[in-house]
């Protein structure tokens, strides 16, 4: 038999919930708006990007080649002349600079983390700015953050490339936003516009195309549309100058901007490539379908959206495609204008609307933020290869993957050689090519000239260990060092020693080559 609860017991406990509830209402509506946007994104921040704080692991490739970059920065070297790859520099450095302090990736995905809550707080101001709802400013720096992590687990817990461009590149709109009503000159905020543009492109080259909602707000301005757009290409260049001081600038333009013609023109055939580019894009659709309500409202005219949020929506989407290939995380720089969009559709909308946005929200961060705990990515499958390298080379020692696998030289823990950290410098495999080239290429520009540079540094200084990554049943099967310059080198001064994790093992023969 059930007890039964005396009526003043029930009477006592229901007094205590609701005075405990108006209480919370009370503080929070007492609050200041700035410690409810901080407190709310922060939940919501720690919700997103827990998995990756939490896993010690590799969550992509990427992650393993700015793990390699910072390292060689770290340790006083510079990129684009120690260390060679397509990317532009600030992220690089920023992982060094973690680095520092600790090798652990969970500090790396901590700042990231760190970055993408005040990219969510650039949301909630754009929108607050632009519609005066705080309700739906918040719900737009929710879906900002929260929106990072609807992708599959390497997509959206990995401290990538495009997670890092987020705060800057939505700044540079936030920037032009208060350019309206600010007591400041307007070309003061485009001059801040322009920087904030710079310094997205510069961790992440698509991300120059912020350049267009910009430079579309200036010229709506009659009147000021020349001293604006000044201003904006002003802020840029002042913004790259402290760049300039840590890296060479004609090797920064050289290799992060003018020299990837092979990179963009080289892939999957046109069909295929753009099969797999409308399979992730409605991937991406039905993973983030609460951000999409923005535009639906504007399509059926339930809204009427800015048109410079329109143009960051269309320029975010615009630079997918180029070099036919797709990768889940270059989504990531859509989901900004999605999230400010849907927040000012959001001011205007019915209760059911913000019901229906709230639940496919959760459902759509539960599933996603739970497959990263329970199925993160595993980079970690050449952990016996690194150990040895390490039993079996000082640490001062430099080595050589040819191929394109980062990870074994961050399980090695050794330095690169070669400068080059992808072999597609070299043989213009780039990652989705469908056919292999013909060694032949190794011959021609601009592969002949990247040849030189790779030679002479394993000349000056041969690496202790050449690591043949170009293993059977992966798109380097075509690839063999002995197909290549790099294979007479192996033939003179190295000796197969072992085969580990399925990569040929070469160790530098002092005798023949002492280096």
């Amino acid at each position: 038999m059930i007890p039964l609860i005396p009526t003043s017991t029930r009477t006592a406990a229901s007094t205590f919930v609701t005075t405990s509830v108006d209480r919370w209402k009370q503080r929070i509506l007492g609050a200041s708006w700035s410690w409810v946007v901080v407190s709310v994104l922060g939940v919501a921040t720690v919700i997103a990007r827990s998995p990756g704080v939490i896993y010690t692991g590799l969550f992509d490739r990427d992650e393993a080649f700015l793990t390699v970059m910072g390292g060689v920065v770290g340790r006083g070297g510079h990129m684009y002349v120690d260390v060679i790859d397509r990317k532009p520099p600030i992220v690089p450095y920023l992982y060094a600079l973690v680095q520092q302090v600790s090798v652990d990736m969970r500090w790396v995905r901590l700042l990231c983390a760190i970055g993408i809550l005040l990219s969510g707080v650039v949301a909630v101001a754009i929108v607050d700015r632009l519609t005066g709802r705080r309700p739906a400013a918040l719900a737009a720096g929710v879906l900002a953050v929260l929106g990072t992590a609807m992708f599959l687990p390497a997509d959206g817990q990995a401290a990538n490339f495009e997670l890092w461009g987020l705060l800057p590149a939505s700044a540079a709109v936030l920037c032009i936003v208060l350019a309206r009503t600010s007591r400041l000159p307007r070309w003061v905020h485009f001059l801040a516009a322009g920087a904030c543009v710079a310094v997205a492109a510069n961790c992440k080259q698509p991300a120059v195309v912020m350049f267009l909602p910009v430079l579309f707000e200036a010229v709506r301005v009659s009147g000021q549309r020349v001293r604006l757009t000044l201003a904006t290409i002003g802020g840029a260049v002042l913004a790259t100058l402290p760049l300039l001081l840590v890296v060479d600038g004609s090797r920064m333009w050289r290799w992060g901007w003018a020299d990837n013609g092979d990179y963009l023109a080289g892939g999957i055939s046109t069909s295929r490539a753009l099969a797999v580019g409308a399979g992730l894009t409605v991937v991406f659709a039905l993973f983030h379908l609460p951000l999409f309500y923005g535009v639906w409202a504007a399509v059926t005219r339930r809204v009427r959206i800015d048109p410079m949020l329109l143009v960051w929506l269309v320029a975010s989407v615009m630079v997918l495609p180029i070099g036919l290939r797709f990768f889940g995380h270059y989504y990531q720089q859509v989901v900004p204008p999605l999230a400010v969009i849907t927040g000012v559709a959001l001011a205007s909308a019915p209760r059911v609307v913000w019901r229906l946005v709230a639940a496919a929200t959760a459902v759509s961060t539960i599933a996603l933020v739970g497959l990263a705990f329970v199925h993160p990515a595993d980079l970690s499958n050449f952990t016996a290869i690194g150990r040895h390298v390490q039993r079996t080379t000082a640490p001062t020692d430099r080595i050589l993957v040819w191929g394109a696998l980062p990870d074994v030289y961050v399980s090695a823990d050794r330095a690169p050689a070669g400068v080059f950290l992808h072999g597609g410098y070299l043989t213009g495999n780039w990652a989705s090519r469908s056919t292999p080239l013909d060694p032949s290429v190794a011959r021609t520009e601009p592969f002949r000239s990247r040849w030189s540079i790779a030679l002479a540094d394993l000349e000056s200084a041969p690496p202790a260990i050449i690591i043949d990554a170009a293993r059977p049943g992966t798109d380097w099967a075509g690839y063999q060092p002995e197909k290549y310059p790099i294979g007479a080198l192996m033939q003179r001064c190295y000796t197969r020693e072992a085969v580990i994790d399925g990569l040929p093992l070469w160790r530098l023969d002092r005798q023949r080559c002492p280096g």
